[in-house]
């Protein structure tokens, strides 16, 4: 499940970086960083999940899934309206 939401989030940022217009490199680097922080916190609380395993539910580790989803359903929006736009322009 958590290799699926890594990838999910990389093919949503993969998809909002072939959006943008005038790509530069300063543009790829700081979408690209924004990617590696918005996967950090899922990253990290499956690294402390198999470090301290407890038997009871791990609420941070449930928490930890739903922002990394959220983050990605939202630049999966934004990369889809860019995409409609850019495609009504052309």
């Amino acid at each position: 499940m958590s290799i699926l939401t890594f990838l999910l989030l990389a093919v949503s940022f993969i998809a909002l970086h072939q959006t943008i217009r005038n790509r530069t490199f300063s543009k790829s680097f700081l979408l690209y960083l924004a990617l590696v922080v918005s996967a950090f916190p899922l990253a990290y609380a499956l690294y402390d999940d198999a470090k301290h395993p407890t038997a009871d539910a791990n609420i941070g580790l449930g928490l930890a899934f739903f922002l990394t989803w959220g983050i990605t359903a939202g630049v999966a929006i934004v990369a889809f309206v860019k995409y409609l736009d850019k495609r009504k322009k052309a």
